[in-house]
């Protein structure tokens, strides 16, 4: 060999292709430059390739790796994908754009050459998406076009990052985009559009609000704005509030149902304003319907010809607040029992109906029975109002339990009786005291009982 070829720069140089036929001569290859430029180590950046270089020549072929080729270009595509380069790209122009302290002046003039090709590159959504993931700090001011933005939403609620990651990019897309776009970007994405709301209610419920009569969904607006009235302490404040959410309801097209509760809640505000006093302060403007019910039914003082046309009569709240049947029984049973006023429970639950011919006295409650005897049971009621509710009981064998539950005797007794038990019987006729009305009252059950089987008996003798 030569002693060009005994030199170490030789072998060094780029831009040639090592052959064993060479011998002295220097074979003229096309040089092979490639210039890269990356503004700070690691990452980001831009990335400069100069001409003539190996981006520029994107053909490769068995004939390149020719030894005897005067020479040959390797394309950088042959070795990773454009997607998978615009990928790489991504990753390094999106660091973090915060400055720590005691940077060397160097990293800093790298960290600002990064930041300022952020602001002239716009990485690909999912990218962003990524960085979001992981919870680094990302700037979106790159994205400027409408269609950037939709494509980084989607993004975000794709690759399922946190809440709060896309309740920023949402607060991002509500700052740079007009309104009409803002909301259509919303109409079409439920998640979205849920984790915006639940942001607004919990601290700009006006905003929320308006954001749900802007979408159509008028209902739950006035739902949104209803809770936020019932948090309002001053009564004027509150009433003038419905009043204007009347005067809307109407040509905001919202069902029936919500205008009905709009009204009673006038209707309701209005009782409580007047008749605090006479109700003795047992509701203010913080109680519920059923909380008045409950201090009405403590004021009413004629449960046998109830007086509808009174303010606060039980029964005309219950229709004027649309309190059911159920709420109302429970209500009453628990503050009559509370106030020891047993003998208005009759006149509650035993009513003569109107559509009955014979106009007799009919038992009628809307709560389990059952409940309503344990209710009572555990108020300390009597055994002879626990006994009215207990007789009323169709099937014999469950008032047996129950009536065993509250110590109920002549409830036992009945339900032994229609059982046909005698030895039952006859085991608690021994476990009463003697003479007692109980006793007595077991000696008759005792007697039916046999008297009812020996009739029988001689019936199907005689046939």
């Amino acid at each position: 060999m030569g002693s060009n070829l005994e030199d170490d720069g030789y072998w060094n140089r780029s831009g040639r292709a090592f052959n064993f036929d060479d011998d002295n001569e220097d074979i003229d290859l096309k040089s092979l430059e490639i210039s890269v430029d990356i503004s700070s180590g690691g990452g980001g950046g831009g990335i400069a390739i100069a001409s003539g270089g190996i981006l520029n020549d994107d053909t490769i072929s068995e004939a390149s790796f020719d030894n005897t080729a005067s020479s040959y270009n390797l394309s950088i595509k042959s070795l990773i994908s454009d997607e998978e380069l615009k990928l790489l790209l991504d990753e390094q122009s999106m660091d973090d754009n915060m400055i720590p302290k005691g940077m060397k002046p160097e990293e800093e003039l790298k960290l600002l050459r990064r930041q300022i090709q952020n602001t002239l590159y716009t990485p690909s959504p999912m990218a962003t998406a990524r960085k979001l993931l992981q919870g680094k700090i990302v700037g979106f001011e790159v994205f400027k076009s409408l269609q950037d933005k939709q494509q980084l939403l989607d993004a975000v609620i794709e690759i399922g990052c946190p809440g709060d990651s896309l309740l920023n990019v949402i607060l991002f897309l509500d700052k740079t985009l007009n309104r009409k776009d803002f909301l259509e970007i919303l109409k079409t994405r439920p998640k979205a559009l849920q984790h915006y709301l639940q942001y607004l209610s919990q601290r700009h419920v006006e905003e929320a609000i308006d954001l749900l009569k802007d979408l159509g969904r008028y209902n739950e607006a006035m739902l949104l704005e209803f809770q936020t009235v019932l948090c309002l302490q001053s009564m004027t404040e509150r009433k003038a509030k419905l009043q204007a959410m009347m005067s809307h309801c109407a040509n905001n097209r919202v069902c029936g149902l919500y205008q009905q509760i709009l009204h009673a809640s006038l209707k309701l505000f209005a009782l409580v304003e007047a008749e605090r006093n006479t109700l003795h302060n047992m509701v203010d403007v913080n109680s519920s319907p059923v909380e008045v019910l409950y201090a009405c039914c403590a004021k009413n003082t004629n449960w046998k010809d109830p007086d509808i046309t009174q303010i606060i009569s039980p029964y005309r709240l219950c229709n004027d607040q649309h309190i059911s049947a159920g709420q109302f029984d429970w209500t009453a049973l628990n503050e009559r029992a509370r106030s020891q006023a047993y003998a208005d429970l009759q006149h509650i639950f035993e009513q003569v109906p109107t559509w009955h011919p014979i106009k007799q006295k009919q038992f009628h409650i809307n709560i389990s029975l059952e409940l309503a005897i344990m209710r009572l049971h555990e108020l300390g009621a009597p055994p002879s109002v626990i006994y009215m509710f207990l007789s009323n009981m169709s099937t014999a064998s469950d008032k047996l339990e129950l009536a065993k539950r509250v110590k109920c005797t002549k409830a036992i007794i009945d339900a032994l009786t229609t059982l046909k038990d005698v030895p039952q019987l006859l085991q608690i006729r021994e476990s009463l005291p003697e003479r007692s009305e109980e006793q007595f009252y077991c000696d008759n059950a005792i007697k039916n009982v046999q008297t009812k089987r020996w009739t029988t008996d001689s019936i199907k003798l005689k046939l």
